[in-house]
């Protein structure tokens, strides 16, 4: 390789001269591919600022060929980005595999994005989730806000709109992020999916009024439609005023427009006729045969109001005693062996039904809750946990920090292992998210492993 015209062209490279530094580079290179990996390296890079993406892909594939390049994984991954360009997203997703397979190559979450962004523009919706979230937990990212919020996007696109909510909400947790405005209008969007009306119009307002984001076509139709959804429906009530409506119950004379009692209750105001205790009176005694007539019907006269109080003690006595009677009469001895075998098969049935469900004492939020509370005081949690080494088990606790408040907020059940999604916010820290594995034990349930779930770490803005 021709060391000073690479000398060269890097100045032209550093001064923005690009077609300069491009012409330059392969110059340098000559015709040999041992040892000018560099050179044909920097050139493909001078010609992806041109844009001229096919030309790069050419030349990267020319700095591959030198087999003592050491800096293969940044060739891999920049002819990746070319593919994409090109829309050649299935050879881009294969140039970012091979990138993270070497040795020399550092920044993976940069490969891991660039693969996530191939996947899902050819709809590998799923496998590009789980790029995203690989490129939000790699340590070396700077920026996993980004990861994140584009796992989001995914997450839609799966049809999960609350993992997409937690998605959003983890990018909103880094304050160094830059995209805050879009993360918020995208977690507006979210909201209105799930009916959430009052959290995404909240969302929009942030994402508008706090970083001057200028809302998609999308974002604005949604966030009036949920603005719409929360202003109150005006209810219209006609007839009072107008005399459309009937009173409810005529006057008992025309003396008695006085005798109405106004009764209210939190929906309206209803009139109702005060009906005096001497009416009662004389519809049960049929002391006035004209008023009962017209007003109640015909009462005939009842045996509460002759019976003593011993005689009606006497009568509930003798009607008990006949309905055993004849409840006896009627009894088959074979009634009863019918009952204790139903009542064994239900009994059978809830059992197994209950054990098929992943039901069980313990139960799995049971389990999960008392092993957190027991670490947060400080105790033992092996009684918490299957038969395992307690090397095992201090192995895995450490991956979940030491926290007074969780919340648990998914079951799955099966009939012999369970899932549990439970969400921890350190004292100091945004809200994490873990998956507890749980296995049956007789009828309860012991931990069997703890993996951190990145759906949902971070808080809203």
């Amino acid at each position: 390789m021709d060391e000073a015209r690479f000398q060269e062209a890097k100045q032209a490279y550093d001064s923005g001269d690009f077609r300069a530094a491009a012409k330059g580079f392969l110059a340098a290179a000559g015709r040999e591919p041992e040892g000018t990996g560099s050179a044909y390296h920097m050139a493909g890079n001078s010609l992806m600022r041109l844009r001229r993406h096919a030309d790069a892909v050419t030349v990267y594939g020319q700095a591959l060929r030198d087999d003592v390049y050491d800096r293969r994984g940044a060739v891999l991954s920049n002819l990746a980005a070319a593919h994409t360009a090109l829309g050649e997203y299935a050879e881009a997703v294969e140039a970012y595999k091979s990138a993270l397979d070497e040795h020399d190559y550092s920044t993976h979450y940069k490969a891991l994005q660039g693969m996530a962004g191939a996947l899902f523009e050819m709809g590998k919706f799923p496998e590009a989730a789980s790029a995203y979230r690989q490129a939000a937990l790699d340590g070396d990212n700077p920026d996993p806000g980004k990861a994140l919020n584009n796992l989001g996007l995914a997450f839609m696109s799966l049809g999960r709109p609350a993992d997409a909510v937690e998605a959003y909400k983890a990018a909103l947790g880094f304050d160094d992020y830059p995209g805050r405005g879009k993360a918020l209008a995208n977690l507006g969007l979210a909201f209105h999916v799930l009916g959430e009306h009052k959290q995404a119009v909240k969302s929009f307002e942030k994402a508008i009024q706090l970083h001057a984001y200028e809302l998609s076509e999308q974002a604005r139709t949604a966030f009036e439609k949920s603005q719409e959804e929360l202003r109150p429906q005006r209810e219209v009530i006609e007839g009072w005023s107008t005399g459309e409506i009937p009173p409810l119950i005529e006057p008992l004379n025309a003396d008695a427009s006085d005798d109405f009692e106004i009764r209210t209750t939190m929906d309206s105001t209803h009139v109702m006729p005060a009906v005096s205790a001497p009416i009662l009176m004389s519809a049960a005694s049929n002391d006035d045969p004209s008023t009962t007539g017209e007003l109640f019907g015909e009462v005939p006269e009842s045996e509460f109001f002759t019976l003593t109080d011993d005689q009606m003690k006497d009568r509930d006595r003798t009607v008990r005693r006949a309905e055993r009677d004849a409840k006896r009469a009627e009894r088959n001895p074979w009634t009863l062996v019918a009952t204790v075998a139903l009542v064994v098969v239900v009994v059978v049935a809830t059992l197994a039904a209950t054990y098929f469900s992943g039901l069980g004492f313990p139960t799995q939020r049971m389990t999960v809750a008392g092993m957190l509370d027991t670490r947060a005081d400080g105790q033992p949690v092996e009684g918490y946990w299957v038969a395992v080494p307690s090397t095992d088990i201090d192995k895995e606790m450490a991956k979940l920090p030491v926290v007074d408040v969780y919340e648990i907020a998914e079951v799955e059940r099966s009939p012999r292992t369970s899932r549990v999604t439970v969400t921890v916010t350190p004292e100091n820290g945004s809200p994490l998210r873990y998956e507890v594995t749980l296995a049956r034990e007789g009828i309860g349930w012991k931990i069997a492993g703890i993996e951190n779930d990145w759906r949902s770490t971070g808080g809203g803005s």
